[in-house]
């Protein structure tokens, strides 16, 4: 019981600023004997939900203890909840505050980042859902405001019935709430240091159980040097191949499944270590993209190695190499905890290291034949899996009937769970007995074996007794509606509502305006490693960190989907995925690269407009019958083009940039790609006369192509100081049938390329690639391509 009440008191030890700023609950008079201010409105709130709701009633008297003196601690439990209350947040940055300290707003932990921006930005103070997120300038709060949120919250809290609901309720209501707004840099969170205090106590209370902390140590508080606490890292490999190594045929059915399948599995992986080790949600610092971060108290040292050693054989055996976990940690102490991103960094490389040896962490002389084979004994007649290889000798083969491929119980499981995911609005996570029957028949068998059960399911088909372990997906009014907490993800897929059924990539191709065919797009953070080894430079606490961590969570994970929605795009965009940086997309063509600008223009007013805060993109368009893994191959390929080109080979690539048709775009040159495009198919609208069964639209881009060849030497020559003059007048040439206003627009657009280039105008932020003309038209042939035939 202290144990969930030292936790308990480490998520809310701070909740009383909350309440007080809203200047609407005045405290009572016995709490007045602490001198520090936030401690009795913490404590008065607890004392009143403990008379209300029986999570606080049973450790009622020792959690309001513990909130009301972590200032000025007693006894060796209150200076844990000191300690953590003092290492979650280190040492915070002094600033001015002039302002009455209640209208302070948040400050984005993105405009913090390398030496901070000029300009101020905050977040207002509303409820967190997929839509929120976004910061405004110069804006002030008002105890209004906060009154307004504090009630919101106050009428919810009340009926949470364990501390997940807790937590998820936090998160909800204090994501945008400062946790210091006087003499500091309000740049955490509350809901931030409120998760990352709970962790830090939970694992300072585990050590002093065991001895391992003293109450000298505890007094030493951030000058403490003793190792007391586990950084763990697990970074799930061999994802991209596991995800796109399907068939063509039947793709659509497949793909999804498999790569939430991965997303899955890295979750049940997080939870299984968390249970195991007798942790908390808070103490998972951060899990998205296939990379998860526990902060864990030393104590759990030999049962951390137990449970990889248990993972990391059973990956072995159910996927034979094809996907592995990197698990590994390191020791860190209170001190070390003041530059946390130092040892964030540390985690990461350490475990980069141990993905080039995988399989160290269990006996390879025992393992041997199951890492290096030899495989199986050999089969005829397709009885073997075509996807994974595995013979029926070993798991059941079926046939499917999409593709009539050779697919095992667990690969054919695959497809079972996309049809789950067609309209799904909630996710059942149950915990179960491990399962120890022998032969894993499918992925929900592979879940058990570490004691957990996911399903997907619309509301209204819950079973019953479900309800308590499900999360909303995408949707975080949670606890009116009984549910345990929410997830953020994109889940859905496109759907034919009539057909009851799942889009095909070739119904998806068929949306497309103009050519009928899919593109690729793949997308990542730019120099994300940087931006969290060196972004918060000296301000690095694991609050921090945390917080960055999960704001690009609810941008990759959350807002996509509100956009999505948002434009009626999602019967054209098959979300492959998107979680922790990253993000892959197929879909219609003409969609994909709307969608590419307009989730970059919104992801720069999300960071604050960093320049320094940015990502890049690869896009390819094939035929919907292209393989898979191919143009999946592709398209990766783009990305690291876009992200290794330079203007100049002298300099380093700067990224923050695009690839489409085989060139290279910083994003104004994208833009510029898109105005242009626009600028010709409107006057092809404009102008367009039937003429033997062609229109004048499409040989009117034909010329304007053919106007452009040997544009590379263009480039070169202009950057040198030469223009060609005689490529303007041969297409004024061939813009003799238009209007002269419309040629006019075209010839100044098409100089103005080439004269920025010549007289020096350009840079960073002006268009430099003269690929632009060429791209746009082919972008415009494209979309005004008449289907012919299938």
């Amino acid at each position: 019981m202290l144990k969930e009440t030292i936790f308990l008191a480490g998520l809310l030890h701070d909740i009383g600023k909350f309440t007080e700023r809203s200047k609407s609950y005045p405290v009572d008079e016995k709490f007045k004997r602490v001198n520090t201010g936030h401690p009795k409105y913490s404590a008065q709130l607890l004392e009143t939900l403990s008379k209300r709701n029986p999570l606080f009633k049973s450790c009622s008297d020792e959690l309001v203890e513990l909130v009301l003196y972590h200032h000025e601690p007693r006894n060796d439990f209150e200076k844990i909840i000191q300690l953590a209350d003092w290492l979650s947040s280190s040492e915070r940055e002094k600033g001015e505050t002039k302002e009455k300290y209640f209208t302070v707003p948040l400050t984005p932990i993105f405009s913090r980042l390398f030496d901070g921006l000029d300009k101020k930005f905050g977040y207002s103070l509303v409820p967190l859902s997929i839509s929120e997120g976004f910061p405004k300038e110069n804006i002030s709060l008002s105890t209004d405001q906060y009154k307004n949120l504090v009630d919101a919250f106050l009428k919810e809290v009340s009926a949470v019935h364990n501390t997940t609901q807790l937590y998820y309720l936090l998160e909800k209501y204090l994501w945008c709430v400062p946790a210091q707004t006087t003499n500091y840099v309000s740049d955490i969170s509350l809901f931030d240091h409120a998760k990352t205090t709970a962790a830090i106590a939970l694992c300072l209370y585990e050590e002093f159980s065991a001895g391992r902390l003293t109450s000298e140590g505890l007094n030493k508080m951030t000058d403490n040097t003793d190792n007391h606490f586990m950084l763990i890292k697990g970074d799930v490999s061999g994802i991209q191949n596991f995800i796109f190594h399907i068939p063509s045929k039947g793709a659509a059915k497949s793909l999804k499944g498999h790569s939430v399948y991965v997303s899955l599995l890295s979750d049940v992986i997080t939870r299984h270590l968390v249970r195991g080790m007798g942790l908390e949600d808070a103490n998972i610092l951060y899990n998205g993209g296939g990379n998860f971060y526990i902060l864990a108290p030393r104590t759990c040292e030999t049962k951390f190695k137990e449970l990889r050693k248990k993972i990391s054989r059973l990956l072995l055996e159910i996927h034979g190499g094809a996907i592995y976990v990197a698990l590994d940690y390191i020791l860190l102490s209170p001190k070390d905890m003041t530059e946390f991103n130092t040892h964030w960094n540390k985690i990461t490389q350490k475990v980069d290291v141990l993905k080039k040896r995988k399989w160290k962490e269990i006996d390879l002389k025992e393992n041997y034949e199951s890492i290096f084979g030899p495989f199986g004994v050999g089969s005829k007649d397709r009885a073997y899996c075509q996807l994974c290889g595995v013979e029926s000798t070993e798991r059941k083969i079926v046939i499917n009937p999409e593709n009539e491929k050779s697919y095992c119980t667990f690969c054919a499981s695959f497809i079972d769970l996309t049809n789950e995911l067609k309209d799904a609005d909630c996710l059942v996570i149950k915990e179960v007995d491990v399962w120890d029957k022998a032969g894993i028949r499918n992925y929900q068998d592979m879940f058990r074996t570490l004691g957990f059960e996911y399903h997907f399911t619309k509301k209204r088909h819950l079973k019953d007794g479900d309800k308590p372990y499900a999360y909303l997906i995408n949707d975080t009014d949670f606890l009116a509606q009984g549910f345990q907490g929410y997830v953020m993800g994109s889940y859905q897929l496109p759907y034919d509502a009539e057909k009851n059924q799942q889009l095909s990539f070739n119904e998806i191709a068929q949306k497309s305006q103009g050519d009928k065919k899919i593109a690729l797009l793949k997308l990542d953070v730019d120099n994300l490693g940087n931006i969290f080894s060196k972004g918060l430079g000296k301000s690095s606490t694991v609050s921090r960190v945390t917080s960055l961590s999960r704001m690009l969570a609810l941008y990759f994970e959350g807002y996509i989907n509100h956009l999505i929605h948002e434009k009626g795009w999602q019967d054209f965009l098959y979300v492959v995925f998107s979680g922790g940086d990253d993000t892959f997309i197929v879909g219609a063509w003409d969609k994909v690269l709307d969608f590419a600008k307009e989730f970059y223009d919104k992801f720069r007013e999300f960071t604050c407009y960093h320049p320094q805060v940015t990502f890049s993109a690869g896009i390819s368009i094939f035929r919907e019958d292209f393989p898979v893994i191919m143009s999946s191959r592709i398209t990766e390929e783009a990305l690291e083009k876009a992200k290794n080109y330079s203007e100049d080979s002298s300099e380093s690539p700067k990224k923050n940039k695009i690839s489409l048709f085989g060139e290279v775009f910083n994003w104004t040159e994208f833009d510029a790609v898109k105005s242009f495009k626009c600028l010709l198919i409107d006057i092809i609208t404009k102008h367009s006369q039937e003429r033997n069964g062609d229109t004048i639209g499409r040989a009117f881009l034909y010329k304007i192509w053919k106007s452009t060849l040997g544009f590379k030497r263009i480039l070169e020559e202009s950057a040198c100081g030469k223009v060609d003059n005689i490529r303007f007048w041969r297409l004024a040439y061939y813009l003799r049938e238009i209007a002269r206003e419309d040629a006019d627009k075209l010839i100044r657009e098409y100089r103005r390329i080439v004269l920025d280039n010549l007289l020096g105008k350009s840079s960073d932020e002006k268009v430099k690639n003269i690929m632009v003309v060429p791209v746009a038209v082919k972008w415009a042939q494209m979309k005004t391509r008449k289907a012919r035939g299938n």
